[in-house]
C-alpha cells in the first residue's frame, strides 16, 4: 500500500493537503493531512513533503511532516509560485504570477532563500526542470524556455513556436530528448538537447485541436515507452507512442479538469479540480488506458505526488 498526497485550492471546500491510501488500484481512507492555503503543488523532500501555499499575507513554501505537522515556512514572494521540485538540499520554485523563479536551502529542516530570479513579470513560468547542472524554465508567454547554470545565469534558451506557450516537461532517462507539452496550442514538442532544437512536435488531441487552451501535466512511463499528457478543457488524457512520436488515442479523464496525474506501478491516477475527485485507470502493456476501476473525493486536487 501507498500514501499519494493532494495538493489543492482552497476556494471553496479543501481546507489543505489531503491523503489517501493506494493499493493494487483501491483508492480509500482520503482524509486531511495538513491545514494550510493554496498549496498548489507538492514534492518529496526525504520523508516530508514541500509545498508552495498561501500565509496570511504573501505566499512561499512549507516543509510537513508525513504526519501533518508544518516543520518550517519561509514567506518570500506575493503570490503563490506554481510548482516546486527537490534536489538534495535545495529547493526551486517557479511563480506563473510574477514571472520569476526561486532557489531555495533546506538546512537542519530549514530553509533559506538563495536568489529569486526575475525573468519577466507576468511571463507565466511554470515549471523548474533539473537537469544536469543546468535549470530550464519554460514560460508560457515568452513561448521560450529559458536555461541558466549553476550559478543562475541565463545561458541559453529554446525557442517554441508563436503562440504555443511552453508549460511542462520531462526528460528521457538518458538526458538526451527534453518531451515539453504546450499549454496554448495542445502540443508535444520532442527537444534535442544537444542543441536545443525542436526536431519533432504533434498535437496531442484528436482532430488536430490546436486551438482549444489548456494541455497540463505530461508524464512518461517507466520503460520510455509512452507520454501521457491530460487537457484540462476537453477533459482528456493523450497516450503518445514515444518511439514513433505518434498518438495513440485520447480518453476521458473521469472528471472535470484535469490539472495533475500520477503513474503509479501499472496505473494512472487522475486528479480532478472542479469534480473533487481523483480516478484511477489500469494501464494495458501497449500503454492505452483501461476502463475507470474506482474513484475518490478529494476537494480541489491540482497536484499529486507519493
Amino acid at each position: 500500500m501507498k500514501k499519494v498526497y493532494a495538493g489543492t485550492y482552497t476556494k471553496k471546500e479543501s481546507k489543505g493537503i489531503y491523503c489517501f491510501d493506494f493499493d493494487g488500484g483501491v483508492l480509500k481512507n482520503c482524509e486531511l493531512l495538513c491545514e494550510i492555503r493554496n498549496p498548489k503543488y507538492l514534492c518529496r523532500y526525504e520523508n516530508k513533503i514541500i509545498s508552495v501555499n498561501d500565509f496570511e499575507k504573501g505566499a512561499g513554501v512549507s516543509l510537513i511532516s508525513d504526519k501533518g505537522e508544518i516543520i518550517d515556512s519561509l514567506c518570500f514572494e506575493d503570490a503563490t509560485s506554481c510548482y516546486v521540485t527537490a534536489d538534495n538540499d535545495y529547493v526551486y520554485t517557479a511563480n506563473y504570477h510574477e514571472g520569476s523563479f526561486s532557489v531555495l536551502k533546506i538546512e537542519d529542516n530549514k530553509f533559506t532563500l538563495i536568489k529569486n530570479i526575475l525573468i519577466k513579470e507576468k511571463c507565466g513560468c511554470h515549471q523548474v526542470l533539473l537537469y544536469k547542472d543546468l535549470l530550464l524554465v519554460p514560460c508560457l508567454f515568452l513561448d521560450k524556455v529559458m536555461v541558466y547554470d549553476k550559478d543562475l545565469n541565463k545561458i541559453n534558451e529554446i525557442v517554441l513556436p508563436e503562440g504555443s506557450g511552453p508549460r511542462h516537461g520531462v526528460f528521457s532517462k538518458d538526458g538526451r530528448y527534453l518531451y515539453l507539452v504546450s499549454e496554448l496550442s495542445n502540443e508535444l514538442f520532442m527537444i534535442d538537447m544537444n542543441d536545443y532544437s525542436v526536431i519533432r512536435q504533434i498535437a496531442v488531441l484528436d482532430n488536430n485541436e490546436t486551438h482549444v487552451e489548456g494541455t497540463a501535466a505530461i508524464r512518461m512511463s517507466e520503460d520510455e515507452k509512452y507520454l501521457y499528457v491530460s487537457t484540462r478543457y476537453k477533459n482528456r488524457i493523450s497516450v503518445i507512442d514515444v518511439s514513433e512520436f505518434r498518438l495513440i488515442e485520447t480518453v476521458d479523464c473521469g472528471g472535470d479538469h484535469p490539472r495533475d496525474f500520477i503513474i503509479v506501478d501499472d496505473y494512472l491516477l487522475c486528479g480532478n479540480m472542479n469534480s473533487n475527485s481523483v480516478i484511477c485507470f489500469g494501464l494495458n502493456n501497449d500503454g492505452t488506458i483501461k476502463d475507470k476501476i474506482c474513484e475518490i473525493t478529494v476537494p480541489e486536487v491540482i497536484s499529486l505526488c507519493i
